[in-house]
């Protein structure tokens, strides 16, 4: 039961992690483009984020993490890798292939990164590997 009440954590952390991060990379492109970028801004990139994150951390997350589990990677590294992956994947479906998708491509790619640490920092594989 403990075990499966820290997944819940973790899903939800690496959501809202992913959500924050990805949303620093969108204000700061925002702004980069001459966009009017501030914190009502940031407050709305961050929940339009999180919204895809949080679904994206249960469904992908969660059998990314039994697989891990699974060939003993339990470090840090294959966590964030696979969340860069999976930003990647969503970042390019969300693109649409346009000139300026890259953008898209980005903010994935380091939600991602921002979501599978999260899970990681919450769900700790090496320890639970450990003993």
């Amino acid at each position: 039961m403990r075990r499966a009440l820290t997944l819940v954590l973790a899903v939800m952390v690496a959501g809202m992690v992913g959500g924050l991060v990805g949303a620093m990379v969108l204000n700061l492109s925002a702004q980069g483009e001459g966009a009017p970028a501030g914190s009502q801004t940031f407050i709305t990139f961050s929940a339009m984020i999180s919204l895809l994150a949080l679904p994206t951390a249960a469904i992908i997350g969660v059998p990314a993490h039994v697989m891990l589990m699974r060939m003993g990677r339990t470090r840090r590294a294959p966590y964030v890798l696979a969340g860069i992956l999976t930003g990647l994947l969503l970042g390019v479906s969300f693109s649409g292939f346009q000139p300026d998708g890259w953008i898209a491509i980005l903010v994935g790619m380091c939600a991602g990164a921002g979501g599978g640490l999260g899970f990681w920092l919450i769900a700790r594989p090496d320890r639970l590997a450990k003993g």
